[in-house]
This record gives structure tokens, sequence and C-alpha cells, in this order.
């Protein structure tokens, strides 16, 4: 991550934070303005339907600007946005996989229209391509990774569950994930 001072962060996103923790509705505006465009160029590489995107941008936006005192300013602010952007992309893979599951397992109409009014069947396949793309690069990743990886974003397991599976320790579980979300953030 980038600290303070470097290149990659910005003093200028450092007072609209400061700004914005005291609750400058301004400041929270004139971020939102000015990684909204980044940000939803990022999600789209996570998913293919604009909307959907446009939703995980705004869903990310509130969460950041929720837990804003949360926010550590030794690190470029866009760096801490953006892991929060990940996050609800990847958690909206996660619900589209197991809508996905629900269509594919049954292989019955009335899951499908239970589906269908979350999703069009158009919007269906475009998920299913996107979890297909999410999918093959965790499976590009080195085998350390990819286990974890796997096991957390394709099959829900827990962090204990995980590490019990695998027979590491709870932290080195942690590590591996974090490590798995750079190295996907870097490559998607």
């Amino acid at each position: 991550m980038a600290k303070i001072g470097s290149k990659h962060s910005s003093s200028d996103d450092y007072n609209l934070v400061v700004a914005a923790r005291d609750g400058d509705q301004k400041a929270f505006a004139a971020l939102y303005d000015k990684y909204r465009s980044a940000l939803l160029a990022f999600l789209l590489k996570y998913v293919s339907i604009t909307e959907d995107a446009e939703d995980i941008c705004q869903r990310s936006f509130e969460k950041a600007f929720m837990n804003i005192n949360r926010y550590n300013p030794q690190y470029a602010f866009s760096t801490w946005l953006y892991i929060i952007a990940q996050n609800e992309a990847i958690d909206h893979i996660r619900k589209a996989r197991n809508a996905l599951k629900s269509v594919s397992l049954s292989g019955g109409e009335a899951d499908l229209r239970d589906t269908s009014a979350t999703y069009s069947p158009e919007e269906i396949v475009i998920l299913k391509q996107d979890m297909d793309h999410f999918t093959s690069r965790i499976l590009d990743l080195p085998e350390k990774y990819r286990e974890v990886a796997i096991l957390r974003f394709l099959r829900d397991y827990a962090y204990e569950e995980i590490a019990n599976e695998l027979q590491l320790t709870l932290g080195a579980v942690k590590t591996r994930i974090n490590r798995a979300k750079k190295i996907l953030r870097e490559t998607i």
C-alpha cells in the first residue's frame, strides 16, 4: 500500500478524508467525484453488467464513508477504497454463483423462475461468464494461494474451516487469502 507522501498518495485526499471524518458532505462528494469513474472501470474487470458494477461502486463508497473513521491515513485512500470495492465485487460474485447453483442443480423451472426475479436470462449468462473468468483467475494462482482461494471464494469456507481442512494455522490462512486477493487484484 502506498504511504502518505509517496507518488501514489495525495495530500488533497488526506485533507478531504479529514474533512469527511468531520462530517463535511462536500468532502465526501469530492472523493466520490474523484474516484467514481476509475473505481467503476476497476469493477467492470470483475463483473460484465454495467448496472451491477455501478451498484457495487455505490455500495463501496457507502461502506467507505460509513467506516471513514477506520481508514488509516498512513496508506493511500484509493488503496483502501479499492480493497473495499474488491471485497464487494467478490461478495457479488459469490451471490451470483449461489443463484447459478440453484438453477443448475435443480434443473427445474421453479428455481429458474425464482432466480429470474433477480436476474434475467441474459444476466444469468453474463454472470456465468463473470464467474468462469473469476474462477480461471483463481486457478491461475500459485498453488499455496490457489488452495485457500478455492475454499474461501468458490466454496464459501470460513477461515477456521480452511485452517482445519489444510492443516494450517488461522494466521497462515488469513495471510494466504490476503496475498491471493492482492494477486487477483493485480491480474484482473
